[in-house]
């Protein structure tokens, strides 16, 4: 069975991060959130690959510094938003690393690009000191950490992402799940692909992984096609089975 459009959540490795237009090298801020390079970096991601292998359009919801709280509520959002009948979409979630939160804020915005739906405060930049977040989050955040953060809270986490999204399956053609960090727990699900491996371990191992990694460790160009190469059989056989 055909679905008539790809749609991708995650993280940075969904987004496409230290994906840069060549032509933008020289710009006096040349970075991959960049409004002119939104093109280039959706369209050589993984998830635009994607779409062009199977002839149909593409819809990035990925967030660098995402969480799985984050992954969750923009699919809530986008759900609500579709214009395209669910169940002719094929979803695939990338799924990161349970120690991160996101925390929804109505005012925040992080830059003049911002979509509508991102409007997160995310643990992941509150902890690298990012320009955007106001204090009173960070130290918030901080306190949120200290008193909540430990291995079962990461446990609960991640076995509450994969679960609810194993869940959204009979509303479309496919579903697919994957790690793109390391998981902390193993979940045998039928939409969980590799489920005691992620992306960066994959990458690790790869004889000519320098190929294929950028220099702050996301996929290059090329290591985007290695993973939709291992998405593409996947997809196919689910497809199939639907």
């Amino acid at each position: 069975m055909k679905f008539n459009k790809i749609v991708g959540f995650g993280d940075s490795f969904m987004w496409g991060d230290e994906l840069l237009d060549p032509a933008l090298i020289d710009h006096p801020h040349a970075h991959p959130v960049l409004v002119e390079n939104t093109v280039y970096r959706e369209s050589q991601c993984f998830l635009g690959q994607l779409g062009r292998h199977y002839g149909v359009p593409t819809e990035n919801f990925g967030l660098p510094g995402g969480s799985l709280q984050s992954t969750i509520w923009t699919y809530l959002w986008w759900v609500e938003h579709e214009s395209v009948p669910l169940d002719q979409c094929l979803v695939l979630v990338a799924l990161t690393d349970a120690n991160r939160h996101s925390f929804y804020e109505v005012d925040h915005v992080c830059y003049a690009n911002d979509p509508p739906w991102n409007r997160f405060v995310h643990s992941a930049w509150v902890h690298s000191g990012k320009a955007t977040i106001q204090q009173a989050w960070e130290d918030m955040v901080k306190k949120h950490m200290a008193l909540t953060d430990c291995p079962e809270s990461h446990d609960l986490n991640y076995r509450q992402a994969v679960l609810f999204f194993h869940g959204q399956r009979e509303n479309h053609r496919g579903l697919l799940q994957f790690n793109t960090l390391q998981p902390v727990t193993v979940i045998n699900k039928s939409t969980v692909l590799w489920p005691d491996q992620c992306l960066q371990t994959q990458f690790k191992y790869l004889p000519h992984r320098q190929h294929l990694l950028a220099p702050m460790g996301h996929p290059n160009i090329q290591g985007h096609e290695w993973i939709a190469s291992r998405l593409i059989p996947e997809i196919d056989r689910v497809t199939m089975i639907e």
